[in-house]
């Protein structure tokens, strides 16, 4: 009883120090280990405390890359060992190895999220919360920036820890500061039974609870009834394939999304009719009518810019598109030809200009021609002409 009461000072003094949260974690795995354990004695009977079991504790977590578990363990051994060196140098190298691991993670996090690759990016953050669970930019990213689409609501029993649900939902303790951070709680805090909690789906392996599939099939229908398809289709995918009306309902969810995208491309509603589309597609990925759609949405988009003269905003919008979709093609090489004909009218008001002796607006012009048409050789003989021709008109002066 002495030697857990010295323990558990320990820890609390560890806490106090690092400041780390996981420090709770850890504390019943701890305890419960200390209570398996029969006392160590001396010669003369009394209880020794010391750091062996600890630094091979410590040891064992490294070799599986769990850093920041190894860390907490060798930070006790240094406590109760406060004299040998060799273990404050083992911290000091932990640390270290889990700022750099923590770093490239983040690094690679923020590069995978600059170039759109938003299901890599979210990996690269949790890996580098597996790290370092305090590290604010990653958290920031993941809650603020890659919000979770999904959660599972969840209501606490009794008794329940968050490292009990972690433990339940995505199969690592570890991952309660996941729920603590979304529900704006401390790792620490103590649970009351009832209590609804909101468990993010990060792209973690997620042991989801078991679902009636009667139940299911009925708030499918519940939901296509309410003409709420994106849930419904959601629901409908939680049962199997072979159930009764599975397959009817998820075909009837997408039909109607795709009825409401098509409507909303009459509309000129592009970015809304995308969405929609796009949703039908993560869900039947060889859906053809939500492939058309979408690229019909990025072929009149790009249309009406064109129209409005907007040229590199109509390309912008193509290349999103697949290019060998015919209208892809047919407006892409409309684009380019508008913008021959646009660069061929500021070439002739440059012309205009030249004849009035305005120079400088004449250069103006051509240069609006080249921009348009980089391969329009009249215009650039012209602009060195005129240039030459300014060049003498000063000297005369």
């Amino acid at each position: 009883m002495k030697r857990l009461f010295t323990i558990y000072s320990v820890l609390i003094v560890l806490f106090f120090f690092t400041g780390c949260a996981g420090v709770w974690e850890f504390f019943g795995d701890i305890a419960d280990k200390l209570s398996e354990e029969k006392p160590e004695t001396t010669p003369e009977g009394k209880k020794e405390l010391t750091s062996h079991y600890y630094l091979e504790k410590s040891s064992t977590y490294e070799k599986n890359d769990e850093l920041q578990t190894a860390l907490f363990y060798m930070q006790i051994a240094d406590i109760l060992n406060p004299d040998n060196t060799k273990i404050h140098e083992k911290i000091v190298s932990l640390k270290s190895a889990i700022d750099h691991q923590a770093g490239q993670h983040f690094t690679t996090g923020v590069t995978c999220f600059k170039k759109g690759r938003f299901k890599d990016a979210r990996k690269q953050f949790l890996t580098t919360l597996r790290y370092d669970p305090d590290h604010k930019e990653a958290l920031g990213y993941l809650k603020n920036r890659l919000h979770p689409k999904e959660y599972v609501t969840y209501k606490v029993k009794d008794p329940e820890t968050l490292k009990d649900i972690s433990k339940k939902f995505y199969k690592d303790a570890s991952k309660a500061f996941l729920i603590a951070y979304f529900n704006h709680l401390k790792t620490g805090s103590k649970l009351e039974s009832g209590t609804t909690l909101e468990l993010p789906m990060l792209g973690l392996e997620i042991n989801r609870p078991p679902i009636h599939i009667p139940t299911a099939l009925t708030k499918t229908k519940t939901l296509l009834r309410d003409k709420r398809y994106p849930e419904s289709i959601k629901m409908s995918k939680k049962v199997t394939a072979d159930d009764q009306g599975v397959e009817e309902a998820l075909q009837q969810a997408i039909n109607e999304q795709l009825i409401k995208a098509e409507d909303l491309l009459k509309q000129k509603q592009y970015e809304q009719a995308l969405a929609v589309a796009q949703r039908v597609l993560d869900e039947d990925k060889s859906n053809m009518a939500a492939k058309n759609l979408i690229n019909t949405a990025f072929c009149q988009q790009a249309r009406n810019l064109l129209i409005r003269k907007n040229y590199t905003e109509a390309l912008q919008v193509l290349t999103k598109a697949d290019a060998e979709y015919d209208c892809v093609k047919k407006t892409i090489s409309d684009v380019h030809t508008a913008k021959k004909k646009q660069a061929e009218v500021h070439y002739l008001k440059g012309v205009k200009y030249f004849l009035n002796e305005e120079l400088q607006s004449a250069i103006l012009e051509w240069e609006k021609a080249l921009t348009l048409n980089p391969e329009h050789k009249k215009a650039r003989k012209n602009i060195d002409n005129a240039q030459s021709l300014l060049e003498k008109l000063k000297k005369v002066k």
